[in-house]
This record gives structure tokens, sequence and C-alpha cells, in this order.
């Protein structure tokens, strides 16, 4: 009877599914949920069978190069939806503006992190993709587990009956084993392609081209209160914070409530303890701050370490970016 029970109930939820009835089943059982992911599956993707790692791969476009075996880090654009297809989260540009909520200050496209984001379904999803391929593919909700199992059966012993099924649209652009190295490699492609050379380095993962040269060589006393403009920039040159009015409005950042004018810097005989505004800056700007003269004007680009690291900056600088900001030292408004 059991048997022919649950027979009777993925039999029922095939008709549900096959037919789009909006009615959604609530259940606390993990083995009716599974009865009903696998009748769902039956009826609208038939022949489609879990590959040996777990997910349902419904469309693939291979890439170039040797595949990613589970690198540290992995580079990629990323779609995120529910088994019917409604979106929850995008890293794309065109769907976001078709789903009406694309902000022109939002960056978009691919984004580095670490393998310890992943749940164990996107990591089975990404395993064996060259960079440049693309691959849709649904997880079964026992793989939405940050954890690590050796089988499905422990995967769906330790799922939670609360966690969702999920389809991913993931596009793999790159993956690296030492993200210092792969945004300071980033930096020099940017810099070969847009100055033809390399400049040397003020520090680890920072470097520093003037444009204007100072008025002078005098260093800044210690007690100084200097003023600067400033331009921050990702690398693909969408700018994310700037003190400068038309700036901002050229670049679809402009906030009404925001003065733009020359911001005030305490200087410091150490760099740490330069402040804007008496706020702590990150090390990248404090560190050439504190390498520049009276009314010098420079770019420095530098890599996350000096800048916002593994966390970005909410939905302006992602995870892991290069940074480039001009600096002006003017005078006081």
């Amino acid at each position: 009877m059991k048997r022919a029970y649950t027979y009777l109930i993925i039999a029922a939820a095939a008709f549900v599914f096959a037919a789009s009835c909006a009615k959604e089943v609530t259940t606390d059982s993990k083995e009716e949920l599974r009865d009903y992911f696998l009748a769902w599956m039956a009826a609208n993707h038939p022949g489609v069978e879990p590959e040996s790692n777990g997910i349902y791969l419904l469309e693939e476009t291979t890439g170039a190069g040797l595949p990613y075996t589970g690198e540290e880090y992995y580079y990629a654009e990323i779609t995120v939806a529910d088994v019917k297809g409604n979106i929850s989260s995008t890293y794309s540009e065109d769907l976001s503006k078709q789903l009406g909520t694309y902000q022109k200050a939002y960056y978009y496209g691919p984004k580095m992190a670490h393998s310890s984001s992943m749940n164990a379904g996107l990591y089975n999803i990404l395993y064996g993709m060259q960079r440049g391929g693309v691959r849709k593919a649904i997880i079964p909700f026992w793989m939405a587990t940050y954890d690590r199992y050796d089988t499905q059966e422990e995967y769906f012993k330790n799922a939670s009956a609360t966690s969702s099924n999920a389809m991913y649209t993931v596009k793999l652009v790159d993956y690296a084993t030492d993200v210092n190295k792969w945004e300071i490699d980033s930096l020099e492609y940017y810099f070969f392609k847009n100055y033809h050379y390399v400049p040397d380095s003020l520090s680890y993962g920072l470097y520093y081209f003037q444009l204007t040269p100072p008025a002078d060589n005098e260093e800044f006393p210690s007690d100084t209160i200097i003023y600067i403009n400033y331009t921050g920039r990702l690398l693909n040159g969408q700018v994310f914070d700037t003190t400068i009015e038309d700036t901002a409005k050229v670049h679809n950042i402009y906030s009404s409530g925001k003065t733009y004018s020359p911001k005030k810097v305490d200087w410091s005989n150490e760099a740490s303890s330069i402040t804007l505004e008496n706020s702590t800056v990150i090390s990248g700007f404090y560190n050439t701050l504190f390498n520049m003269k009276k009314y010098e004007k420079g770019l420095c680009y530098f890599i996350s370490k000096n800048g916002y690291s593994s966390s970005g900056s909410g939905n302006n600088i992602p995870p892991y970016s290069p940074l480039c900001f001009e600096i002006e030292i003017v005078d006081k408004p």
C-alpha cells in the first residue's frame, strides 16, 4: 500500500504541474517534496536525467581552455530563478532592464567570488566548465547546502525541507588560485591596452600616474588640512563616487542630497592616519595621497587588497575589484 500511495502522489503531482496549476503544495516531508520535484521534472523536462553530481543540466555551451576543477576563486555571471523561470537575482544588465530592476549606478557583469561562497549545486555546475562556457541547470533542494558530502543519499539525508529547488544560468569567464595575482594581471592588461606600458608601483598592487606635477616638492606638515577633488572608477570606466557635480550627472550617480565640492583631508605623519572629512579611507587612497604634494594631480590604480577586498561596496563596487581614483589637491573651497 505504501508504494502504491507514493505512486499516486507522483502521478497527481505530475498532473498538477503539467496543467500549470498555480496552487502551491505545502508539506513538511522531504520525501514528498522530492517526489513532487521528480514528477515536475518528468512533466516539464522529459528525458532530462540527473548528472552523477546531482544537477539537472538543461543547456550547455562549451568554452575553451582548461576546465575549472575547484580552483579557489571563480569569475562568473550568474542568474538564479525558480524552476518555473521566475528570476530572483541576476548579474545581467539586459535581464535587469527587462525585469525593471535596472539602476544606472549599479555594476552589472561577472563577479569574482571565493569557492566557499557557492552551494554544492553551483559548485557542481561550475566543475568541468571552460572559460567562456555557459550552463543552465536545475539544482534540487537537497543540493542547496554549503556542506559537502560524497553521495546524493547523504545530501538528501542532511537536507532541509525548507530549501528550494532553483534554476541557475552560469557563464564562467575566468578562475584563479591567487586572486591578488589575478587582479594585478587584470591591471597590467589594462595598462598595456590604455597606456602601452606598466608603471612602477608605489607598493604591492598600487600604481600611480602623475597628470599634473606639484607646485613644489615640500612635504605637508603633519597638522596640515588640505582639500582634494576625486573621482573613483572601476576598470570598465564606471564611476562610483566623485566630488564633482558635473561628473556625477554625466555618469548617472548624481544625488541632490549630496554636496559636491572639494573635501577636507586631515594630514598626518603616517599615511594610515590620514582622514577624509573626519573618516578613515581605504589604504590605496591614503597611500596615494601620502605621496602627493601641493596642487599635484594624478591617477592611482590598486587591487582590492588595498580597497574593499572580498566584500566590495554596495551595488556599485563588486568584490575583488581593482579600482582607479583620479585625485587632485586643490585650494580650500
